[in-house]
Order: C-alpha cells, then structure tokens, then sequence
C-alpha cells in the first residue's frame, strides 16, 4: 500500500498489480465538499484497494472516516456528523455496465483510462451527508424550542389565549337569522 498520493491513478492497471493508496486529505483541499462545510479544518483519512473479482472486474474496496463540520438546519448552528463511508466500487466504461452489477456494489464510471484520487474521496464524503442536517432532537438549542415535545413558546402562549373569552363572540350575536 502506498503512502505516497498520485493526482491520477488507472484503477484497471492498479487492480491487476494489486494494488492501493492510504492516506489523508486535508477538507479544505476538497473544494466541492468545503461549500458544504462551516469548517473546512480538519482531515478525511481513507484507504483504498484495487483487485480484480471472480468476473475479471476492477474493483476497489475501502473505506473514508472524517468529521464534517455542517450547519444544523433546524438551529444554523455547527454540527460535527462523524462519517465512516464504506466502498465497494466496480470500475465501468459504459452506463451499460452498471446495470449487470450485483447489487452490493456502486459502478464508477471511468471514460478515460484514469480517475482522480481525490475527487473518489470528495465524492463518497459528499454522498454522505444527509439532505437536512439536523442535530439529534435533545441536542438541537433552538430558542423556544422544546426539544422532546417539539412544540414553540408561541404555541404555549396560544394554548393560553385560548382560555380567554373571543372578543368577537359578540358579533355572534348579530347576524340574522333569515
């Protein structure tokens, strides 16, 4: 396994050698990934493995931890969510491919004889984030918000009002009954 990092591999030539790449990234090098980010400090450590499988496919097996640092959509504060991504890629040519892979693993779509590195770690972090980050419910510190029930001081204050006698219960009282 190589410590040492290429901008570009061949994932079909380092399959049939065996081989693989660990290392680590520092989040603020993943540009797509960063405008996602409230803090791009921080670093995605990740190994990755080339082989061939029992149908003569590239494949490439690994997995990516890091700490993102996200802005929690119900109180835009800083939430840390902990990714732990694990890979099991096959290495396709054409679209066609994709479709005769076993379900447990996700087609990479390789036009060229190469892949950047780089941009495989970017992609699998970003898939990894949720479409609405939220803290977990007790965790979230919204004003106002009660965690557990849910419910807003402005819903309390209307429960309230509701004991008072409608001001307009009066007008009831005129209309015609015709």
């Amino acid at each position: 396994m190589s410590s040492r990092l290429p901008e570009f591999i061949d994932p079909r030539r380092l399959a049939n050698q065996g081989g693989g790449y660990s290392g680590t990234v520092e989040l603020g090098d993943l540009p797509r990934l960063s405008g996602a980010l409230m803090d791009t400090g921080g670093v995605a450590e990740f190994n990755l493995e080339f082989y061939r499988d029992n149908r003569n496919r590239a494949r490439i097996k690994g997995q990516i931890q890091a700490d993102l640092v996200l802005e929690c959509q119900r109180c835009l504060g800083a939430m840390v969510l902990p990714v732990s991504a694990v890979l099991d890629l096959a290495v396709i040519q054409v679209p066609e491919e994709a479709e005769r892979l076993p379900e447990s693993c996700d087609p990479v779509w390789v036009e060229e004889d190469t892949l950047r590195l780089l941009d495989l770690v970017e992609d699998e972090l970003i898939l990894a984030i949720p479409q609405v980050p939220r803290h977990e419910p007790d965790a979230c510190r919204v004003a106002g918000v009660n965690p557990v029930q849910g419910e807003t001081a402005d819903q309390e204050q209307e429960d309230d009002a509701s004991d008072k006698p409608n001001p307009f219960a009066v007008l009831a009282g005129f209309k015609s009954d015709k």
